[in-house]
């Protein structure tokens, strides 16, 4: 299974996950310690992701089991996981087939886009505009997040949290 596949396969589930009627927040929070890829003054952000070819740093590592020792601690996320358990048992079985290599670069791949997220929201207007015009955001929900670019973040956020997440559980490192 090609990681394509895996996206289109893990975006059915995230879009499954909106139907879940959580009303609290949970995820990432905004702020929370993750090592920030290239220098810290944005201007050799991103030269780093994907350098390794799918392995992780120590750097990566240690930010994925952060992620993951908090998700544990969180009632809302484990609330998620296990109706996520339930409602997709099908879908996790078909993913569960992936290697650990796979499911690692996706983590990964996931944690850098959540890397990203500080360096892309400094200027929340420009995000906005850049997302859109790179076709990440739905033609439906353009004028809400023009008009407040602080809930895309939220939302862009919040579906990367959910994506790390469900890979965790495809790759075990969630039970």
């Amino acid at each position: 299974m090609k990681v394509s596949t895996l996206r289109i396969v893990l975006l059915l589930i995230i879009s499954s996950l909106h139907l879940i009627s959580v009303r609290a927040q949970f995820g990432i929070k905004k702020g929370v310690p993750i090592s920030i890829p290239g220098e810290q003054n944005g201007e050799q952000l991103g030269e780093d992701i994907g350098k390794n070819d799918g392995f992780l740093s120590e750097n990566d590592a240690a930010d994925m089991s952060a992620i993951i020792e908090e998700a544990k601690k969180d009632l809302e996320t484990m609330a998620m996981v296990t109706k996520m358990k339930e409602e997709n048992m099908e879908g996790l079985a078909e993913l569960k087939k992936l290697s650990t290599t796979e499911v690692l670069g996706g983590m990964k791949e996931t944690l850098d886009n959540l890397k990203l997220i500080e360096y892309l929201f400094k200027d929340k207007e420009k995000a906005v505009r850049e997302m859109e015009k790179e076709g990440m955001i739905e033609k439906a929900h353009i004028k809400k997040y023009r008009k407040d670019p602080d809930l895309l973040e939220q939302d862009t956020r919040r579906g990367l949290y959910f994506q790390f997440i469900s890979l965790a559980v495809v790759g075990g490192f969630i039970e």
